[in-house]
């Protein structure tokens, strides 16, 4: 049975108030009802059937969303490997004079919030004012392609050598006989 509008209000403010009153006032007119009367409807509402499942499946979506997918982590990695600095700051260079002649002098400011993306604006570690400055610390770009490339396999097949140094593939030392019988020292 399908639950009506006002049902399915309340399923959501309970989901967000996690309070089955407050949600009856907010998905019903409760604004001339006494506090215990909106306390029993709502405790009604909470022993109805079809809205046990339908919180229940709330719920579920709720947590199902709230996971990161590996969709959604390869997106992450990608996005950090390939947002560049010049995507946050812009460069520019002038000519001024040294106590030796002209030098030039490079110049970096952070652009407007406005102007960074969203998604550059996501692979920004940290902003910390030092004395000789702002710091911009951003997410490491070759650690994203090395955890994407781990991540969707490219990485080639790594040896492993599992054999001791006589070049055989038998441990030194007791064998499993010996920790059966106790002669092992613990």
């Amino acid at each position: 049975m399908a639950l009506t509008p006002k049902q399915e209000a309340f399923c959501l403010a309970y989901l967000k108030t996690g309070n089955a009153s407050e949600a009856y006032r907010q998905a019903y007119s409760a604004a001339n009802m006494k506090p215990e009367t909106i306390n029993n409807k709502a405790s009604s509402l909470l022993k109805k059937g079809e809205i046990g499942a339908r919180l229940e499946e709330l719920n579920q979506s709720a947590v199902t969303d709230s996971v990161m997918t590996r969709q959604r982590a390869l997106e992450r990695l990608s996005l950090i490997a390939e947002t560049s600095i010049t995507d946050i700051l812009e460069f520019d260079q002038r000519e001024i004079d040294g106590p030796e002649g002209p030098v030039t002098e490079t110049i970096w400011r952070m652009k407007d919030s406005v102007e960074i993306p969203d998604v550059a604006a996501a692979t920004i570690k940290s902003v910390t004012m030092t004395k000789f400055g702002p710091k911009i610390e951003m997410y490491d770009r070759l650690g994203a392609i090395q955890q994407l490339a781990r991540m969707q396999g490219w990485e080639s097949a790594q040896k492993h050598d599992h054999t001791s140094s006589d070049g055989s593939m038998s441990p030194k030392g007791k064998s499993l006989d010996d920790f059966y019988t106790g002669d092992v020292p613990a």
